[in-house]
């Protein structure tokens, strides 16, 4: 079962990235888990936005030292789901990216249907769709990139437990995760696991092959995980809250501090007039005095 492949210790590590956007970080160890157990050649994203899913992927594929060739392909301009946004987002994370995975992932600012060009077919060992979650959109993305897909190829739907709004990609994950072998994640909005190659890897084969009695348990495990990276990110939103506050305390003081010396050397500066006024008051009375006895 899949617990033979928990001797990995990645899936206990902490997040480099955790952003404000926490969707994803219920399933960071799964996805964790995904890279070690699976070994991609090619991991593609689809919807990277703030990037805490991709950067843990290329985390993993970092520390594993696995050769695994990422891309990130996204407009990182927004949408009505996850709200329109500027370039300030992908600087942040370019920010993070460049100076750990430059040298084995690109960001790649792209629509989905663009970026189908930029990659062979049978290529793509890992992909994770989380782009917009209209029912047509998913089976568009998934109908579009499935020639990409290698013989090891696995899926990974984000969101597949959201019945609301227009969210349709529990609708189309019913239909697809029938015709292939397949695992589903409830918690953490939700998070489908598809093999889609005819020889996927065996740690995947495993998974999805899980009787209904058994796969309980590789659920409250990743719940469980995922639970604890949601909390460290808590912990972390909320301590960089404080450290924002007390900056501005600080930055208030040296402000209170700035306006209380320049009002005093304002109320120095007007002494030092009155008393030099004073003085040439006092100097040309003693003039007029000295001329008045002269006379």
């Amino acid at each position: 079962m899949i617990w033979e492949t928990l001797a990995e210790r990645l899936v206990f590590e902490p997040p480099e990235r955790l952003t404000d956007v926490t969707s994803w970080h219920a399933h960071i160890p799964f996805g964790f888990w995904c890279v070690a157990a699976l070994r991609p050649r090619v991991l593609v994203e689809l919807g990277t936005h703030k990037g805490d899913s991709y950067s843990a992927f290329c985390q993993a594929a970092k520390r594993l030292d696995l050769g695994t060739a990422c891309f990130a392909v996204d407009t990182w301009k927004g949408d009505h789901e996850a709200g329109f946004y500027g370039d300030e987002v992908l600087e942040d994370l370019r920010a993070h990216h460049e100076p750990r995975y430059a040298g084995f992932s690109r960001l790649v600012r792209s629509t989905f249907d663009e970026a189908l060009a930029h990659f062979a077919d049978g290529s793509v060992d890992l992909l994770h769709f989380d782009g917009l979650h209209t029912y047509e959109a998913v089976r568009h993305d998934f109908e579009s990139w499935l020639p990409k897909l290698s013989h090891r190829a696995v899926v990974l739907f984000h969101d597949v437990n959201v019945r609301e709004l227009d969210f349709g990609a529990w609708r189309f994950w019913e239909e697809v995760s029938g015709r292939y072998p397949s695992f589903t994640f409830l918690h953490g909005h939700g998070l489908g696991v598809l093999l889609v190659g005819a020889e996927p890897p065996e740690p995947a084969l495993r998974l999805a092959a899980c009787p209904a009695d058994d796969a309980a348990g590789p659920r409250a495990l990743f719940a469980a995980l995922g639970h604890q990276v949601e909390v460290m990110a808590s912990l972390r939103g909320a301590t960089a809250r404080l450290e924002r506050q007390e900056q501005e305390r600080a930055q208030r003081a040296r402000q209170v501090e700035e306006e209380r010396a320049l009002r005093q050397r304002e109320v120095e500066q007007e002494r030092a007039q009155r008393e030099r006024q004073v003085e040439e008051e006092r100097a040309q009375r003693e003039r007029q005095v000295e001329e008045e006895r002269a006379q």
